[in-house]
């Protein structure tokens, strides 16, 4: 998710500034693989086409004013009349992975970019964007945004007009279990601290935490528009805290296993914040170890041992066992989370 809300719009609005002309196809998946267990037991298959996490590369880039058409890509299944794919009453075709294939040697298109962006734990998402793959080193635009439907943003306007100020949100990885959340021990205490402190009860936003409207639930432009109307927003690095930048809303990042210029809100400062005293802020975990690894990974971070690692039943960065009571952004305490969110509605 994080990449579609915070490297391709980039990309795709360069290309557009850059050839103004031009006819740009983007070719994307439902979402995340889906995995499905064959016999025997211990085989898995991953296979693209599936809709899952509501469908959410569709969902976010089908209302992108860069793209000329939007292609869902499965591995097996060809739809060029659109059957297969369908999301909010518009239809999109669908090519298989072999027609795919066919069209990247069709002469149809001028030039085919690959947007893999598994990047260097070192590495500048953006720069490795324009020089690497679209082989474009001077570009360097690097502000990022959601492009919503007149429905999405009266939807979450009638959500959030209730709500009252100051609107503080709190994004749902901050409270999980795995390696890139916080120590969850603490969310609680900052929940009573916030309302202690401002006389409100903090939002969560998530997909743990989707609000409903008129008997259903929000959808997910939907629910990312309601951070429209929200005065700052408390996370780790994840897809909502790319959906909070995005948006324009201020952030609060608990950041600790990347340096800075991979992708903290507060490096890639983005223009849609038009208010220069609401700014991204950056609480950094402190550490010992010069050696800072990327913690989306399965071996085990440098603050344990293996024995630890194994005694607290760690078996990867989704399943840490204990590992995040230890981890490099457990250090920091709800006392500076609260000291910088008085700062960010007090600053001059």
């Amino acid at each position: 998710m994080g990449d579609m809300i915070f490297i391709v719009p980039p990309v795709l609005e360069v290309l557009k500034k850059r050839y103004p002309s031009s006819h740009i196809t983007l070719v994307t998946a439902w979402g995340f693989k889906e995995v499905k267990r064959r016999p025997p037991f211990y085989l898995k298959r991953a296979r693209w086409g599936q809709r899952n996490q509501s469908g959410f590369c569709i969902a976010l880039m089908m209302t992108n004013p860069h793209i000329d058409q939007l292609v869902h890509y499965h591995d097996a299944a060809l739809s060029l009349d659109g059957t297969i794919c369908r999301e909010e009453g518009r239809s999109f075709p669908t090519w298989s992975k072999k027609y795919y294939e066919q069209q990247k040697k069709s002469g149809d298109y001028d030039v085919v970019y690959e947007l893999d962006f598994g990047i260097g734990h070192g590495s500048n998402p953006i720069e490795h964007a324009f020089k690497d793959v679209l082989r474009l080193p001077e570009e360097t635009y690097s502000n990022y945004q959601l492009y919503f439907s007149n429905q999405d943003t009266e939807v979450a306007a009638a959500v959030m007009k209730d709500s009252p100020r100051p609107r503080i949100v709190l994004l749902e990885g901050i409270e999980g279990a795995t390696t890139r959340g916080w120590d969850p021990e603490k969310v609680s205490v900052l929940e009573v601290m916030i309302e202690k402190k401002f006389g409100v009860k903090p939002i969560w936003f998530g997909g743990k935490h989707v609000p409903e409207y008129q008997g259903r639930k929000l959808s997910l432009r939907e629910n990312i528009a309601t951070l429209l109307h929200a005065d700052v927003a408390i996370g780790v690095l994840s897809g909502p805290m790319h959906f909070a930048a995005a948006v324009g809303c201020p952030t609060i990042c608990l950041y600790g296993d990347h340096p800075l210029h991979r992708a903290a809100p507060a490096y890639f400062l983005n223009e849609y914040i038009r208010n220069s005293k609401r700014k991204h802020r950056t609480l950094l975990g402190v550490t010992n170890y010069s050696d800072i690894r990327l913690l989306k990974n399965n071996a085990p971070f440098v603050s344990l041992t293996p024995a630890e690692a194994k005694t607290q039943g760690y078996t990867g960065w989704q399943t840490p066992g204990r590992q995040h009571t230890k981890s490099i952004l457990s250090v920091i305490t709800v006392d500076e989370v609260m000291t910088v969110l008085n700062d960010h509605f007090h600053a001059d």
